[in-house]
């Protein structure tokens, strides 16, 4: 069986989860704030993580204030994380924004397996707490994108610090996704609006 349907997936969807990613990032023109590229690829991956992902059984789950889903039956969450560098078989991904104490929390306490004799609720929240962290890590710099499935070994230094397992999903000039979504170079539309006063 290979390794992404072992984790619960599979590549067809975690390509329209990146498909999704790249068009949010290209909706942002020159207009918007400097930040929105990356922020609304953030948005649009992880909601088409969940779209994709809720179907086939998986959960939304926000534990930490980190936005993933969460696999019951595997037992591992997958995170969508704007990257610096993905997809490269030579080099580990780089996350474009630093990690915190709560990204440090899930990549570390899912090294461990905890059995937990307890109410059914206590042994949800444990194993979600203790689930394996994946990042689905798309890097997206014009029509250079790249991406992997990665299982991170730690943080340091508000950084991943080693992988466990990559799984590379596009790599270098593999990318044949759509055009972008919006020109950068285009002025916003004029609208005429009448305005008239009610009787």
């Amino acid at each position: 069986m290979p390794r992404l349907e072992q984790l619960g997936a599979t590549k067809a969807p975690l390509l329209d989860v990146i498909r999704a990613a790249v068009g949010g990032r290209r909706n942002a023109t020159s207009y918007h704030p400097l930040s929105a590229g990356g922020l609304q690829s953030w948005i649009e991956g992880t909601a088409h993580l969940r779209r994709v992902f809720l179907p086939l059984g998986w959960e939304i789950c926000r534990r930490d204030n980190i936005e993933s889903v969460y696999n019951p039956k595997t037992g591992i969450k997958i995170v969508f994380q704007n990257a610096d560098r993905a997809g490269d078989p030579l080099y580990d991904p780089i996350a474009t924004s630093r990690k915190g104490a709560g990204s440090a929390r899930a990549v570390e306490l899912g090294q461990f397996e905890l059995f937990a004799e307890d109410e059914e609720r206590k042994e949800k929240e444990i194993a979600e707490l203790t689930a394996a962290t994946w990042m689905l890590f798309v890097h997206a710099d014009r029509d250079d994108v790249r991406a992997e499935l990665s299982c991170p070994i730690a943080i340091s230094d508000e950084q991943f610090d080693g992988f466990h397992e990559r799984i590379l999903l596009v790599q270098k000039g593999e990318w044949d996704g759509p055009d972008p979504l919006a020109d950068d170079d285009e002025p916003p539309a004029d609208y005429k609006v009448n305005v008239s006063r009610k009787g």
